[in-house]
C-alpha cells in the first residue's frame, strides 16, 4: 500500500506564518493582525492596508503616478516623435553592443539602490513624515526614470507602490535580525546586497540572515560549496525546505 500523499505545498511564507502563530485565532474587524510586525501610530493602519504591489507599468502609466507623487497638475500636450530609420534586432546584439551595455551598467550600478527613508524624528506629525516620506521616494523614481532613458540600461521591473517600502523600512527599524529568503539553485541572484548594507545603514548592530529554501534540490557536495562560500564571505545563512517543513507540519497535526 502506498503512502499517502501530502497535500501540503511548499509556501515558505504559509509555513512560517503557521508556526509562528499557532494557537492564535483569526484576526476580527477591528482587531490588530499579529502576523503585521510593520503596524506604527503613524496614521496608518498596514495589516489592512489593502494595496496591490506595482512591479511593471507602461509609459503613460508611469507618468501619470510620478505627476501624483509630485502634486503636478498637467496639461496635455504634442509628444516629441523619434523617427527609426534603421532596424536593430535586439534578441540578437552585436558584441560591441553587449560590451557596451555591460559598461554601462557597471557604471550606474551605484544609483540601482533601493529606496531609503528620509530622517525623520518623533516630535514629527503624521502629514510632514508622510509628505517627506513621499519627496524622498519621488526622487528615488526620477533617478531611476532617468537612468531607463539611457539606450543601454534596461531595468527590470521593481516595486512603485510606496507603501510597501514604507512597511519595509518600519520592518528593519523595528526588527533585530532581517531574514532574505532565496533560491536555493541561485541564491546570488535572488540575494540584495543594498538591502544588507541599509540594514546597518539604520543600526549597525542590526543582523542580516540569508535563509536557503529549496535546499533539498541541492546535493550534499552543492550545500556543503555553498556553506563554503557564504562562510568566507562572512554571510550568515541556513539552509531550508519549504516542502520538507510542510509534510514535516502535516504529519504533526495529523498526530
Amino acid at each position: 500500500m502506498t503512502k499517502k500523499r501530502s497535500k501540503a505545498k511548499g509556501n515558505l511564507g504559509r509555513n512560517i506564518i503557521r508556526d509562528r502563530f499557532k494557537g492564535y485565532h483569526s484576526v476580527q474587524k477591528g482587531e490588530r493582525s499579529l502576523a503585521h510586525t510593520s503596524d506604527l501610530n503613524d496614521g496608518q493602519d498596514w495589516a489592512r492596508m489593502g494595496n496591490v504591489s506595482v512591479t511593471e507599468q507602461g509609459a503613460l502609466d508611469a507618468f501619470i503616478e510620478t505627476a501624483a507623487l509630485a502634486g503636478t497638475e498637467f496639461t496635455a500636450e504634442r509628444a516629441n516623435a523619434r523617427i527609426v530609420t534603421q532596424f536593430e534586432n535586439e534578441a540578437l546584439p552585436t558584441r560591441a553592443k553587449v560590451e557596451r551595455k555591460k559598461a554601462a551598467q557597471e557604471e550606474n550600478e551605484s544609483f540601482l539602490r533601493i529606496p531609503r527613508r528620509p530622517a525623520w524624528t518623533r516630535d514629527m506629525s503624521k502629514e510632514e513624515l508622510h509628505e517627506k516620506e513621499r519627496l524622498s521616494f519621488l526622487e528615488w523614481r526620477r533617478g531611476l526614470a532617468d537612468l531607463e532613458q539611457t539606450d543601454d540600461i534596461l531595468l527590470t521591473p521593481f516595486e512603485r507602490n510606496l507603501d510597501f517600502w514604507r512597511q519595509l523600512w518600519r520592518v528593519i527599524e523595528r526588527s533585530d535580525v532581517v531574514v532574505q529568503i532565496v533560491d536555493a539553485r541561485n541564491p546570488l541572484l535572488f540575494r540584495c546586497t543594498d538591502l544588507e548594507d541599509y540594514v546597518h545603514e539604520v543600526d549597525p548592530i542590526k543582523r542580516n540572515v540569508l535563509l536557503v529554501n529549496k535546499a533539498d534540490l541541492l546535493t550534499l557536495e552543492q550545500r556543503k560549496q555553498w556553506g563554503e562560500y557564504f562562510s568566507k564571505n562572512n554571510v550568515e545563512f541556513v539552509f531550508f525546505s519549504a516542502a520538507l517543513e510542510a509534510i514535516k507540519l502535516e504529519e504533526e497535526e495529523e498526530e
